[in-house]
Order: C-alpha cells, then sequence, then structure tokens
C-alpha cells in the first residue's frame, strides 16, 4: 500500500512532467492555435511584423488552419496590404465556410479594393452563415450603394437599424439613400436625430445637404457653417457654402468659402467647378475661365466641367475653344442644358436669330437665356416679348448687371425714360458704384431733367457724374451734357 506521501510525490513527479512536455511542445511541435495565440498577443501590440512571421512559422505545419490565414488576413487589412488581405481571408473562408467574420471582413476589405460585387456576396455568405447581423447588413448596404443600387442599399440599412437601433453608421448611410430616393422627409427624421444624438461633421453636412434640397436655404447654411466648427477641413460645407450664397446673389460670402477652402489647400475639380459656376453668376467671366481651366486640368472627363468651361469660353467671344467641347458633349447628350444655352448665344452672334431662339426657349427660366431671348426679340421688333424676357431675366437674378444695361439701353431707344431710370435705380441697389450703370443713370437723368427742370433734379444729375470721376474719371462718358447742365445750373441761380 502506498502512504498519503507516496502519492503526493508521485503526483509532483506526474505534473512535472506534464509541464516538461509542455515546455518541450511549445519549443518542438508547437500546435497552430498556439501560433495564433501569440500572433494575436502581438496583433494587439501593433507588432505586425513579428505576428505575421509567427503565423507563417504555422503555414509549414502538416494541417491547414483557417485561423491562421484569418489573422493573416487581418494584419494584411491592418497594414493596407489588400491583395493579400483578400486572398488570406479568402482562404480562411474556403477552409472554414461557417465563420460569419471572415466573411464580413473578406467584405469590407473587398470594398477598400472596390470590388464592389464580390464583396456583396462576401456579406450574403456571412448573413446565410449568421442572419440578422447589423454589421452584415451595413456592409452589404454599403456595396450595393456604390453598385448605385440605391433603393436594396437602402433596405439593407434599414435592417441594420432594426437589428441594432444604435447603429449610427447605418441610420446615416440609410438617411443619404433616403436623399437620394427623395424620400426627404425619412431622411430628415434620420439626420434630425443624429445631429442631437451623435453630431459630427457627417451628419450635420448631410443634413445641411438636405435643408438646401429643401430649399431652406438659411437652415442648410446653419448646419454647414456647423459641421466646420466640427472639422475645418470639411470640403463639402465650404462647397455648399459658396453655393447657396451664390444661388442668392451674396457674392461676397459665395467667394469667402470657395477662397477658404483652398487657402486650406482643399483642392479638387470639384471645389473650382463649382468656384467657376458661381463666378459665371457674377459675371466675373475671366475669374470663372481661370477656376474652370483648374477643374479641367484635374479632371478632363468631367461632362459637367466641359460644359460650363464651353459656355465660359463662349462668354468671352472664344468660340473656336468653345465648339470643339460643346460639339463633343451635345453629341452624347443633346439635352444638356448648358451646352444648349452656349449654342443658343453662339447662334445669336452669328445673327441666326430664329435658331437662337429655337435653342433658348428650351429653358427659359434661366436668367442668362431670357437676356439673349430679350435680344433675339428687340433685333425683330417685338416690343412685347422684348420686354417680358427682359422682366424675367431680371426677376430670375435681380443683380445681373448686363440685363439691366441691355434692357436700359432698349428702353432709352423707345424713349421710356422714367421706366429707364427706375430699372437703373434698382440695379444701382446690386452695385451702386458700377461705372455702365452710372453713365447710363446720367444720361435718363440729363434728359428727364430737361423736360423738367428743378434746381433739385440738375444737382442730383450732376452728382452723379462726379461720383463716376471719382472712381474713374476717364470713363465718363458725356461731359457735354453736364457742362450743359452746369450752365442751366447757373442761369438759375442769376435769375
Amino acid at each position: 500500500m502506498f502512504s498519503i506521501k507516496d502519492i503526493v510525490e508521485k503526483i509532483k513527479h506526474i505534473n512535472n512532467f506534464i509541464d516538461n512536455y509542455k515546455k518541450d511542445t511549445v519549443i518542438q511541435s508547437l500546435p497552430s492555435f498556439a501560433y495564433v495565440n501569440r500572433a494575436k498577443k502581438l496583433i494587439e501590440q501593433n507588432n505586425f511584423e513579428k505576428a505575421e512571421t509567427v503565423l507563417k512559422e504555422a503555414l509549414l505545419l502538416p494541417q491547414e488552419d483557417a485561423l491562421v490565414y484569418k489573422y493573416l488576413g487581418l494584419i494584411y487589412e491592418k497594414t493596407m496590404q489588400f491583395d493579400l488581405s483578400v486572398e488570406n481571408y479568402q482562404k480562411s473562408a474556403e477552409l472554414n465556410p461557417n465563420d460569419k467574420n471572415i466573411w464580413q471582413r473578406l467584405g469590407f476589405v473587398l470594398m477598400s479594393k472596390k470590388e464592389y460585387d464580390r464583396a456583396k456576396r462576401a456579406f450574403e455568405n456571412a448573413d446565410k452563415v449568421q442572419t440578422g447581423n447589423t454589421d452584415t447588413y451595413t456592409g452589404w448596404g454599403m456595396a450595393l450603394m456604390k453598385l448605385k443600387d440605391f433603393s436594396d442599399a437602402r433596405e439593407k440599412f434599414s435592417m441594420a437599424i432594426k437589428a441594432n437601433k444604435y447603429n449610427f453608421s447605418a441610420v446615416f448611410l440609410c438617411a443619404v439613400m433616403e436623399i437620394r430616393l427623395k424620400m426627404y422627409d425619412k431622411a430628415e427624421s434620420k439626420l434630425s436625430f443624429l445631429v442631437k444624438v451623435c453630431p459630427n461633421e457627417s451628419n450635420t453636412f448631410e443634413y445641411a445637404r438636405l435643408k438646401k434640397l429643401k430649399n431652406f436655404a438659411n437652415d442648410a447654411i446653419y448646419y454647414a457653417k456647423k459641421s466646420l466648427e466640427y472639422n475645418q477641413f470639411m470640403l463639402p460645407s465650404y462647397i455648399l457654402l459658396g453655393k447657396i450664397y451664390a444661388e442668392n446673389l451674396d457674392k461676397e460670402n459665395s467667394l469667402k468659402y470657395f477662397e477658404e477652402a483652398e487657402n486650406k489647400n482643399l483642392v479638387t475639380s470639384e471645389l473650382y467647378l463649382e468656384w467657376g459656376k458661381a463666378l459665371e453668376i457674377f459675371e466675373m467671366q475671366l475669374d470663372a475661365k481661370q477656376k474652370l481651366l483648374k477643374a479641367y486640368e484635374i479632371d478632363s472627363n468631367n461632362t459637367e466641367i466641359k460644359s460650363y468651361l464651353g459656355l465660359c469660353y463662349v462668354s468671352l467671344n472664344e468660340y473656336e475653344k468653345a465648339e470643339p467641347l460643346l460639339k463633343e458633349i451635345i453629341s452624347n447628350e443633346p439635352d444638356n442644358k448648358v451646352v444648349n444655352q452656349a449654342l443658343g448665344i453662339i447662334e445669336y452672334e452669328k445673327k441666326n436669330f430664329d435658331k437662337a431662339i429655337q435653342i433658348l426657349r428650351k429653358d427659359d427660366e434661366n436668367a442668362i437665356n431670357c437676356f439673349y431671348l430679350a435680344k433675339c426679340y428687340e433685333t425683330k421688333s417685338d416690343d412685347i416679348k422684348t420686354k417680358d424676357y427682359y422682366e424675367a431675366a431680371i426677376y430670375h437674378n435681380n443683380k445681373y448687371i448686363t440685363a439691366y444695361v441691355g434692357y436700359v439701353n432698349y428702353l432709352i431707344e423707345k424713349k421710356d425714360y422714367k421706366e429707364a431710370q427706375r430699372k437703373l435705380r434698382k440695379a444701382l441697389k446690386s452695385d451702386e458704384n458700377n461705372v455702365d450703370l452710372l453713365n447710363l443713370m446720367f444720361y435718363v437723368s440729363y434728359i428727364l431733367v430737361k423736360d423738367n427742370v428743378s434746381e433739385y433734379n440738375v444737382k442730383e444729375t450732376i452728382e452723379i457724374s462726379k461720383k463716376i470721376e471719382n472712381i474713374r474719371p476717364d470713363l465718363f462718358k458725356y461731359p457735354e451734357q453736364r457742362q450743359e447742365l452746369e450752365i442751366l445750373l447757373k442761369e438759375r441761380d442769376i435769375n
């Protein structure tokens, strides 16, 4: 019989034997799961190079292990070696197709490689392994979104939200899809929730964009500015603000936000395109050309850039540069409004007025189109349509100086000086130091003063000429008429 002491000693001996066996096993014949555990700790320490070495040692073992490939995939994902990551995740999935996480990771890495169709299939496989996972539905929706299947993408994001109502990424992306699908009220409920519970630059920008689409410009401006408080490098917010202020004909603020973006080196083709479009609205054609050429240098295949650059060339009478761009686009997009506007202007300049009218009337709610339609009908002596289109031009853009000048010259020709004066007063509210407008105002006031002489009116008209000379003396056009008024004023003082 063994004593208790003998039994204890034997147990100690057996334990020592097992411990030594374990040490020997780790050193001489480490099983794959032990390699994986070591690698996992190294990955947690961001020691990816050492972790990769450990896992590659595991690959030398006779039996392949899905976990080895899975963690190699993870290392390559973290080090942005996406081709190798996909290769290893794919191998892991083949060895263990019932691991949902492998299919998920494979899907997200394929998204990084822009292989959206393969990514979609990976997420489908993840859902087959385990349905109802919020991350799977989110990734699946992202793949569908990139494939431009917006309706199905929205459905997947909705399922992700149902699985986890705190999946704010899914809530955000679902709202983005709803904006794309013009389901604005549904999108608003989600974005208003996000800007309250987890406000950031993306949520507030998207809310600003939605507000603009719903024609709430002040709200859009508020939230776009809010997004810049969260991230001063949020380029889409600068562009949105520049566009909104341009549409509101606020030149100072519009150009300020485009300039701020450029000063922060947030340079893209979209920035210069929208900047160029704003400058065209403000009739700063040379500056617009410069910005649009920069946009074209960055993205020479962008149809919208080419359209606006072509239009800008036309406005500067550079038809030889414009026509190749315009012809290229119109052959593929016969209904392109910008190109048709440019072609209509060209026909007007060539004195093909009927052809110009035919083209420009396709979009007769555009201020520039209305201006050229007025010019066309003016040549045809159609006074009713001429006035209608001049009025429409300044209605759609009440700071459209070229339209005011054209309209006033037409009214002067028709000897409707009082109406011309009313239009000039309205125009000068937008640009009080515009020399062309001031010259016209002097001339119209001069004519009206002669018909109704009063000391006040004469002095007020002379003051207009002085204002022009204070701006640029050489640009005052009517020195003889002013001299006539000065003589008239002296005669009245004598009398």
